[in-house]
């Protein structure tokens, strides 16, 4: 699934541990349209198109109880994971700049 940088960045702001396997455990990750808007410097209809996107995506859903918190899901916790160990994976420009023992 491919995910927008401003779509990471939300998921990133419910995150409230630093692994999944804790995340998962105990899924305790929301954030609010509040939080989203300071950190994108949008207003609360562009987040509302952004939090509909990851609803749609089914990364995240609202609070039913009409509360401005969003919920992720597994699968939004899974996604923003998934981006968080890439990004901390080296990155090379060529397969030259390889270390060595990666070179056929």
């Amino acid at each position: 699934m491919t995910l927008t940088q401003n779509e990471i960045t939300a998921l990133k702001i419910c995150l409230n541990y630093d692994s999944r396997e804790v995340q998962l455990d105990d899924n305790y990750s929301n954030g609010n349209a509040d939080e989203f808007a300071k950190a994108l410097g949008w207003d609360k209809q562009q987040v509302g198109g952004l939090i509909t996107s990851l609803e749609q995506k089914g990364l995240a859903f609202k609070c039913p109880d009409g509360y401005d918190i969003v919920w992720l899901t597994d699968d939004g916790v899974n996604a923003i994971f998934d981006v968080i160990d890439a990004e901390k994976k080296p990155r090379y420009k060529d397969v030259a700049d390889a270390p060595a023992e990666w070179q056929l």
